[in-house]
């Protein structure tokens, strides 16, 4: 053992003393450092696999694996602009499982998408990918749409007395057009043609239930009722420029809704509140119709004439009604229902009564449109506001729809 200028051995060498020194120094720094973080440490963000795509102009997020993202604790940005409107998705639960998508379009430019964690007042990146489109000038991509087989539902609605619309308003903006199958064929056939032409023009359509076609002009047939979306995307093979265009189309099944807005106003104890007319006071049998109409018992009833029948099939309420209280009816026929329940159903005040009857069993027949065009009858002992055929089945969310969005000024 080497000694020291004092003549005793030495403890420690230098060496060792200054790797005991830097040791400690490292330990209580790092003890330090876990104090500090344990007080102002926040919940870490949730861990989600979330992947970011984007094919001819739609921007797509699909949830793969990992948390939920609680609607309000997330924003989808785009070129750092918050979009999460777009994707619907500000009161969306986004889950395992789940996809988000905008139709952004080919011609703008996109630099990035985000998935940002709102959540415990801080912003956190789940998920970006970084693209580097840059914009160009737009084609007009506006297309037209004439129906060659089935009913256009849309130009058939049919108003009458006042303040009517053709479509209720609530209804009317979820398609551009609807459509009825054709009764023979069972199927729809809708010709769409671009309005731009051109040897520079390529065309490319998606019919929204899987048939796609190129081309100016697109035929697509639709055999099952649905809402689809029709889109058109257009390219300029000289200079580039794209654009892209949607219709959105409704397939409804054959059938009728017929609604009223109607007031008792005397003890009169029954009589018709709305109904087709050929000039006689009941339905005719030869030429077709409905009725919707009052009686003390069962109450107010919907009465429909189907071929083949040799009476009217009636589905009642048993809702009486008191004078000077406005009421909503509402009958509808379905044809493509498999019971009388769901063939013939009435609805009052937006909703189908515990009480309902049905009288006979309607299932399997046609309705029998009215050969003449439809009128309403006018009843003294009751006031009636207005009252609207469409050619299809409402549901009976779109009826209640429909009720609350009118109750408190009933056209």
């Amino acid at each position: 053992m080497a000694e020291d200028g004092r003549g005793g051995e030495s403890g420690v060498s230098p060496v060792i003393a200054a790797l005991l020194i830097l040791a400690l120094t490292v330990l209580l720094t790092g003890v330090l450092a876990v104090g500090i973080l344990s007080v102002g440490m926040q919940d870490p963000a949730p861990a989600a696999g979330i992947m970011i795509s984007e094919n001819t102009g739609v921007i797509t997020l699909a949830h793969f694996s990992g948390a939920t993202l609680s609607a309000g604790e997330y924003a989808v940005l785009v070129n750092g602009i918050d979009q999460t409107a777009h994707f619907q998705a500000d009161e969306r639960d986004f889950g395992p499982g789940m996809r988000l998508t905008w139709e952004y379009g080919m011609t703008k430019p996109l630099g990035s998408v985000s998935v940002v964690y709102t959540g415990g007042g801080r912003s956190v990146v789940i998920a970006e990918k970084q693209f580097s489109r840059e914009g160009k000038g737009e084609v007009n991509a506006a297309f037209t749409a004439v129906i060659i087989e089935g009913k256009n539902a849309t130009s058939q609605v049919k108003t009458g007395v006042s303040g009517t619309k053709p479509l209720p308003g609530v209804i009317a903006g979820q398609a551009d057009l609807w459509v009825v199958p054709d009764q023979g064929s069972d199927q729809v056939t809708i010709a769409f043609t671009a309005d731009e032409e051109g040897s520079d023009l390529t065309f490319s359509w998606t019919s929204g239930n899987g048939q796609t076609a190129s081309g100016r002009t697109a035929d697509f047939v639709y055999d099952s009722a649905g809402s689809y979306t029709v889109r058109l995307d257009v390219l300029n093979t000289a200079s580039g420029e794209s654009g892209s265009d949607s219709m959105k189309i409704s397939v409804r099944d054959p059938g009728l809704s017929a609604m009223t807005w109607v007031k008792r106003d005397t003890l009169v104890t029954g009589g018709f509140a709305a109904r087709t007319t050929t000039g006689n006071t009941g339905l005719n049998l030869v030429e077709g119709g409905w009725a919707i109409q009052y009686n003390n018992y069962p109450g107010i009833e919907f009465k429909v004439v189907f071929t083949g029948s040799t009476s009217q099939f009636q589905a009642r309420s048993r809702e009486e009604m008191v004078p000077g209280i406005w009421y909503h009816a509402a009958g509808v026929v379905d044809q493509s229902g498999t019971n009388a329940a769901e063939t013939l159903r009435i609805y009052v005040n937006g909703t189908y009564p515990h009480a309902i009857m049905n009288e006979g069993d309607p299932t399997g027949m046609t309705y029998f449109e009215p050969v003449k065009y439809s009128d309403i009858y006018l009843n003294p002992s009751f006031t009636i506001s207005s009252y609207s055929e469409v050619p299809f089945p409402l549901s009976g969310a779109e009826i209640a729809a429909i009720y609350a969005a009118e109750r408190d000024d009933p056209r």
